[in-house]
């Protein structure tokens, strides 16, 4: 199947194969995809006690100036989901 896609979606998937863990577009758009499914529609309050419970320390943690820049958090989120 061919797509098309924009200047500006392009240059987010070139991105993310510029940063590594993935071997091709079609990698970065099944796990976008495989992400978009597990998050659509999940409300907080269906959330389990621990889930919303690390929410709410990492809301907490950020509104003092803390946490991690958004690439280290996303390679952590891909080696402990996918193994890269």
């Amino acid at each position: 199947m061919n797509i098309a896609i924009s200047p500006q979606t392009q240059k987010l998937l070139d991105e993310q194969l510029k940063r590594g863990g993935y071997s091709s577009a079609d990698d970065v758009l099944r796990v976008a995809l495989e992400t978009l499914n597990e998050v659509q529609g999940e409300d907080y309050e269906d959330l389990d006690e621990e889930t919303r419970a690390a929410i709410e320390r990492a809301e907490a943690q950020y509104a003092k100036g803390g946490g991690i820049p958004v690439d280290q958090a996303f390679a952590e989120l891909r080696r402990k989901h996918f193994g890269n």
